[in-house]
């Protein structure tokens, strides 16, 4: 059996039962002023994890500081009182007024590090305990568990997402694992920083000063020998098995006496001897383990094993994130998970557990040792196999190798203080395109041209992730931080595409150009059909914080001017993201060399005829719109053709479009829309509005449309009569779409004959596409130079000059 210190559910229902003393709480945090120079600090394992790294280096760099350590006994009172800081009782009265007016909080677990009563309006910085392979928090079904109905179900999820808008910082040691934290928490891509993890900085300095790693082997050392425990010899290896918490389950992989046979042998085999850590949460039945050459290290004899990783020559472990701590000596480690499928079904992991580990996975103690006996034979392959996946893992989850993440996280605290107006340059330009999902549509084509014109104007772009490339010269401010809403408040113009969010207030003196993103089939805002009085105020109050509109065509002009009630200046200069489709197009076919570039942007193989099947979204969809199944499109349309799948940026959330069919190539979330519309020669839509992206270029156009009576009278309505001047066929089965497609294959027609050929076609460039001449872009600038929205005079290239 396997006992436990701590329980989801119990927890949960002590959450419950203290839902009047959070009112109460927080009340008074409204009146209870913070010091802004006392931190009041904990560590769901006592005095270590990355809280005690990050004190340490304060305490170096600001001696003096008054650092409180919340505190749950006498035992950690001591250690806490060692290391120079103030010990307190977490739970008492005192740790509560330590918690409530302390200027900075700095947790590993979660709130309940320090008091979490008065956690209300302070600074809090959570250092999370290990980069995220299993689950965690909302992500795992375990986190809220608690019985009773559903009503009190959802009370708690409500109070831990409240939980989680408390804290200012969350601190990630990768982008992969600062993914995860935004998931997990259901915070804002800009609350993640990732600085890299504190509680590592002492392992990184083992991995450059092997000296520092012989001194942590001889601490571990010297414990043991306190135990009673033979003195290591020149050579024995250390191994260090460290199984994860279970929840409180019993832990399966407790060795019985074979097993513990068998990693007898293995131990003599290799000079080695196994110290076993069990999950500070939950302690095994490991007692019965000890032996001649296993020892069993728990937290009563070093808290927090992080810091000494480096006495260990390998590591055995399931799924726990010591393995990713390990990885950064780029050692062999031992992958042990005899419960695997249930862990995964219960738990969950963020991806498959073989795919982390890049290494064969033992299911018993017998594969274990196997497995440990190949890694520890110095020169095998298995041995080199085990010491690059490991560099593999540290290169995926740890972007900072400098053992200096304190300092980091340090400098981040700072940086939360300072006023908005210093985070960032004034008097810039701020971008957002789709919500910083991507960094594309009409604010990168302005973005391109105020950038050759005013090249020392500086220029912040939107995103949501670090993987995201924003144009050279530009600085990337992430969704919902303080230097984003700092970008937004002090840039003398905005260029976005969709809505502004987080109550953003057009400041005096300041422009927003909302460009939109495409001409309006179906209806929008004050359009659509049963719209809510209070859906109509907030489209009210969206549409003045606009300084101007962007519009493709007259069509999109009146709908603008309809939809959302606006009465601002309108810029009716064709689509600034659609110049370089207008430049591929030669008056009677598309530029090869456009299409050959776009084509090889897109990985498609020459000699391929392309399909670009891209639908919009759905109100109420929460999947890939693929009604058209592009896996079978590609099998029927055959190996001569490469199906081109593009989801709509409403849809990445759900995922992309599954290639099984290796003439699929998903291009959802490719960055540049317009390498996809120039390598059709068919480009299959629905009601999404590359309809008029693609007539620019002069690209074929066909429409699956199954739902349309449904979409046209229930979900959206249309702007005007599509049925009527659709450019290309509406198609109600895939076997239509084949047919189509082959036909025009099969004649060899070009984008000219399609459109010499259609007078629907030449009718629908003329009544959408009228300005779009390949010089939107510079008219869109010049006239916000006009309007002293950028500066009148430049220094750089004048674009819309020859």
């Amino acid at each position: 059996m396997s006992t436990s210190r701590f329980q989801f559910a119990s927890s949960n229902l002590s959450k419950l039962l203290a839902i009047p003393k959070y009112v109460l709480s927080w009340l008074l945090a409204l009146v209870v002023p913070r010091d802004r120079a006392s931190w009041a600090v904990g560590s769901g394992v006592g005095v270590g994890e990355g809280t005690l790294a990050l004190a340490r280096h304060l305490l170096h760099e600001r001696p003096g500081t008054q650092i409180t350590w919340l505190v749950a006994d006498e035992a950690e009172s001591e250690l806490a009182a060692a290391e120079g800081f103030t010990p307190v009782l977490r739970n008492g009265w005192r740790g509560y007024w330590a918690t409530l007016r302390a200027g900075t909080l700095v947790v590993t677990h979660g709130l309940g590090d320090v008091n979490r009563f008065g956690v209300f309006g302070g600074t809090t910085v959570q250092l999370w305990h290990g980069a995220p392979l299993k689950r965690i928090h909302l992500d795992s079904p375990v986190t809220t568990a608690v019985r009773g109905p559903a009503l009190i179900r959802g009370l708690l999820r409500r109070m831990y997402a409240r939980g989680t808008q408390q804290v200012s910082l969350y601190v990630a040691g990768s982008v992969t694992a600062a993914e995860r934290l935004r998931s997990a928490f259901r915070v804002a891509p800009g609350k993640v920083a990732v600085l890299g993890d504190a509680r590592d900085d002492a392992l990184a300095q083992q991995a450059l000063r092997p000296e520092l790693a012989l001194a942590a082997r001889d601490t571990v050392a010297r414990i043991l020998a306190e135990r009673g425990a033979a003195p290591l010899a020149d050579g024995e290896r250390l191994v260090l098995y460290a199984p994860t918490w279970r929840d409180g389950d019993t832990d399966p992989a407790i060795p019985n006496q074979r097993d513990l046979r068998a990693v007898s042998s293995a131990l003599a085999a290799t000079g080695a001897r196994l110290i076993i850590r069990s999950h500070p949460l939950g302690e095994g039945e490991y007692g019965e383990a000890v032996g001649e050459r296993i020892h069993l290290l728990g937290s009563d004899l070093i808290r927090d094993i992080t810091p000494v990783l480096g006495a260990f020559d390998s590591v055995i472990t399931d799924f726990s994130s010591i393995a990713i701590d390990f990885s950064l000596l780029e050692r062999p480690i031992v992958w042990f998970a005899p419960d695997l499928e249930e862990y995964t079904r219960t738990r969950g992991l963020y991806e498959a557990l073989a795919v982390t580990v890049g290494t064969p996975i033992a299911r018993d103690w017998g594969g274990a040792c196997e497995a440990l006996t190949g890694v520890l034979t110095e020169g095998s392959a298995a041995e080199r196999e085990s010491v690059r996946a490991a560099r593999v893992l540290a290169n995926r989850f740890h972007q900072h190798r400098d053992g200096m993440s304190a300092a980091r996280v340090l400098a981040a605290v700072e940086r939360l203080r300072l006023p908005s107006r210093e985070l960032v340059r004034q008097g810039g330009v701020f971008f957002e395109s789709f919500y910083g999902r991507q960094v594309s549509c009409n604010p990168l084509a302005i973005d391109t041209e105020i950038a050759a014109r005013y090249p020392q104007l500086p220029r912040y772009w939107s995103v949501t992730s670090e993987r995201q490339q924003v144009p050279a010269g530009a600085i990337p401010v992430l969704v919902g931080g303080r230097d984003w809403f700092a970008a937004r408040q002090h840039s003398r113009m905005l260029v976005v595409n969709d809505w502004l969010r987080y109550g953003f207030k057009r400041a005096a003196g300041q422009t927003v150009l909302q460009t939109w993103h495409g001409t309006m089939l179906k209806h929008l805002a004050l359009g659509r059909p049963n719209v809510s009085i209070r859906t109509r105020l907030a489209i009210r109050r969206e549409s003045r914080r606009w300084s101007m509109l962007l519009s493709q065509n007259p069509h999109s002009t009146e709908q603008f001017r309809h939809s959302y009630a606006f009465n601002g200046e309108i810029l009716e200069t064709g689509y600034p993201r659609d110049d370089r489709l207008a430049f591929a197009d030669l008056g009677g076919s598309r530029n090869p060399i456009a299409v050959a570039t776009a084509r090889h942007a897109l990985g498609i193989p020459d000699g391929k005829s392309v399909l670009v099947y891209a639908p919009t979204w759905r109100d109420r969809g929460s999947s890939v719109v693929d009604e058209l199944d592009v896996n079978a499109l590609a099998t029927e349309l055959g190996d001569d053709w490469i199906v081109v799948a593009r989801g709509h940026t409403r849809t990445h959330a759900f995922g992309g479009y599954l290639s099984v069919n290796p003439n699929v190539i998903d291009a959802s979330t490719h960055p540049d829309i317009n390498d996809v519309i120039l390598a059709a020669d068919l480009l299959v839509t629905d009601y999404s509005s590359l309809m008029f992206d693609a007539a620019v270029a002069g690209v074929p156009l066909a429409f699956f449309v199954p739902d349309l009576t449904e979409y046209r009278d229930r979900e959206r309505g249309f702007t005007f009569d599509f049925e009527r001047a659709a450019p290309g066929p509406l198609l109600a089965s895939r076997g239509e779409v084949v047919t189509h497609a082959l036909a025009l294959a099969e004649h060899g027609v070009d984008a000219g004959w399609v459109r010499a050929s259609s007078a629907a076609y030449a009718e629908w460039r003329a009544r959408f596409t009228p300005h779009d001449d390949g010089h939107a872009t510079p008219r869109v600038v010049d006239r916000l130079t006009e309007l002293g929205a950028l500066p009148s005079v430049h220094t750089g290239h004048d674009t819309s000059r020859g």
